[in-house]
């Protein structure tokens, strides 16, 4: 039989307990939230980078990992690693004269190193040899790693969205 003593001894001490892990996720939370605009801020200087058909730019936004990968809308392998990533948008920007692509319904979350963000991409690209704009829409996945206190692009996937 526990005393009047150990019963709220025990009660504090489930109370402290759950106090800290509230504190500690509210925390997380609340550190978490305050990337959301870093985080949006390096999407957009994805698109950014492929409006201006910059592969300088895409080296700043993406990460150098050996597990960085690139699935384009109609790409048929994964680019993997950052050279192979760079040979894509280096074959993307000789292709296309002018690359517009904005993005919808934007959805971003993360843990406080790891990000993802989704949403919708209009594309409109016009080849170099001339001829009508591509335009198409694409459901689009980002993954960000936070690294030295930045945002870098771990893997982007656009995949077409029939009509």
């Amino acid at each position: 039989m526990k005393t009047i003593f150990e019963s709220a001894s025990l009660k504090i001490a489930t109370l402290i307990i759950l106090a800290f892990l509230h504190s500690v996720s509210t925390a997380q939370v609340q550190e978490s939230s305050q990337d959301i605009p870093a985080i949006a801020a390096a999407d957009q200087a994805f698109y950014t980078a492929l409006s201006d058909r910059s592969i300088q730019a895409m080296a700043g936004v993406w990460a150098d990992k050996p597990y960085s990968i690139n699935i384009g809308p109609k790409s048929k392998v994964m680019d993997v690693g950052w050279n192979a990533i760079r040979a894509y948008w280096e074959r993307s920007f000789d292709y296309f004269s002018q690359i517009s692509v904005t993005k919808s319904d934007t959805k971003i979350q993360t843990d406080g190193k790891l990000a993802w963000v989704v949403g919708i991409e209009h594309a409109v690209l016009q080849p170099s040899a001339g001829g009508e704009p591509l335009k198409f829409d694409t459901f689009s996945t980002h993954i960000f790693e936070k690294d030295n206190g930045h945002w870098q692009l771990l893997s982007h996937h656009a995949q077409i969205i029939p009509r």
